[in-house]
């Protein structure tokens, strides 16, 4: 998929939590506030190239900031149960147990012609593995879109696959509200999973544009061919042609 503002913005946050995760700092929102900006500099090229105008960058900025301060207000909220539960001895105790274990863990299954990057894996008291997906999407509210379990079911299959251990749990992290929507991993789920990519697998091998039928729907406003679909590429083309052809028409007198 051609880079977009949403899949940009999801790297940046991605790649600050990472950064967060490197190194214990006492400061919690003075260390998110460097990961944030050494995130946005390595990713600056990117930005450009959006050509955002003026207050569409702000959004943009602003909304990653905020994102990244709930997660900081969120994880700082149970720094302070780990240690009222005593469960953890002090502050940095209580980070180390909450860190994850990996960070954007790479899963691939030749067999199955599927790879995927996990968010993170973490094993809580009780020896629980969970491997988790950071959405910075804006949903909130009770309800699992099948679009997650479907992604979450895949991701425990390949993880099954790879480490030769299964999940006890696949999650959703949506950073924005701090909210975690569990699915437990089951062996239907994995039955689930292996169908569903087998089945888009063997769809996708054919070379023949009528096997593709054009399916619009709410996700079409994330798709990198919108402006395509709805002729505005064809528009925008047309309209330089027009303005060219009056330059050389000016020029010309």
């Amino acid at each position: 998929m051609m880079p977009n503002i949403h899949l940009i913005k999801g790297s940046i946050v991605h790649e600050a939590l990472e950064k967060f995760f490197n190194k214990y700092v006492e400061n919690f929102v003075g260390s998110m506030e460097k990961c944030y900006e050494k995130a946005m500099e390595k990713n600056a090229k990117s930005i450009r190239n959006l050509e955002l105008k003026e207050a569409e960058l702000t959004q943009f900025t602003t909304d990653i900031k905020f994102i990244l301060e709930e997660y900081v207000i969120n994880f700082t909220r149970k720094i302070g149960a780990l240690i009222h539960s005593e469960k953890a001895e002090n502050k940095a105790h209580a980070w180390f147990l909450l860190r994850p274990k990996f960070r954007e863990i790479y899963v691939k299954d030749d067999d199955l012609h599927c790879c995927g990057y996990i968010d993170r894996v973490t094993t809580d008291f009780d020896g629980i593995l969970t491997i988790g997906d950071y959405k910075t999407s804006s949903k909130y509210g009770i309800g699992f879109p099948m679009d997650y379990k479907r992604q979450l079911s895949i991701y425990s299959l390949l993880y099954l696959n790879q480490e030769k251990r299964c999940p006890d749990f696949a999650g959703v992290i949506f950073l924005r509200y701090g909210e975690v929507y569990l699915l437990e991993v089951t062996p239907s789920l994995l039955r689930y999973a292996r169908d569903t990519i087998l089945d888009v697998y063997g769809k996708t091998r054919s070379t023949v544009f009528k096997d593709y039928p054009k399916k619009e729907g709410g996700l079409c406003r994330w798709c990198s061919y919108k402006d395509i679909c709805s002729g505005n590429d064809d528009w925008i083309e047309k309209l330089r042609h027009q303005k060219f052809k009056e330059i050389i028409k000016k020029e010309g007198k």
